[in-house]
């Protein structure tokens, strides 16, 4: 079984790290999708699990990827290049003055209404790209690991976003489940759709 869970708060590092190794241990494929790995420094996971960062799925996004590619990453390459010896100093400066006055700038002001015009907003655009990672990786289960994580839980099972093109399902745990009451999600239970729609 392919199992994603999504960690977007990064709130219950110590149980999504054990439980996704304990997925891993029962011969599942496991992957986290969560902000940044940064958040997850002082809780590694054990091997066999794949950790997934949504800022860098989005630059997977074309115009997101040209975007930053031409406004900061190819700058910060010939900063680096020629920022050396006598050089370090101003060249340093010219580039976090190009950065702040020119390139945050024309992303904020210019790049960012353009794409979402295009596209969306950020949250729309996130919902498609985690569906996309659904679908690529095949998955089979969802294990939603924090509140910050449900409204793209939701958004996973509605109509043909569901998780997985077999049709899999959606939880609050990775092994067995459990039993939503009252409509409210809880961590470590399972719940739907309507469960989920509840705490949105």
């Amino acid at each position: 079984m392919r199992v994603l869970f999504i960690a977007l708060g990064a709130t219950r590092k110590r149980a999504v790290r054990e439980e996704a190794a304990e997925a891993v241990a029962c011969g599942h494929t496991v992957l986290v999708l969560t902000e940044t790995a940064e958040s997850w420094r002082d809780q590694p996971f054990a091997p066999g699990v794949e950790l997934v960062e949504m800022t860098r799925l989005e630059l997977r996004h074309a115009p997101r990827f040209l975007e930053w590619a031409l406004l900061f990453r190819a700058p910060r390459a010939a900063v680096s290049l020629l920022g050396r010896g006598p050089l370090r100093q101003p060249v340093g400066r010219a580039g976090r003055s190009y950065e702040r006055r020119l390139a945050r700038r024309v992303h904020h002001r210019l790049f960012l209404p353009c794409y979402r015009g295009l596209y969306g907003d950020a949250v729309t655009v996130r919902h498609r790209l985690a569906r996309q990672l659904v679908r690529e990786r095949s998955m089979d289960h969802v294990v939603v690991c924090d509140p910050a994580s449900m409204p793209m839980a939701l958004q996973l099972t509605r109509g043909s976003a569901a998780p997985g093109a077999r049709g899999g399902t959606v939880s609050g745990r990775a092994v067995g489940t459990g039993r939503a009451g009252d409509g409210v999600p809880v961590p470590g239970l399972s719940y739907s759709a309507a469960h989920l729609e509840a705490a949105v």
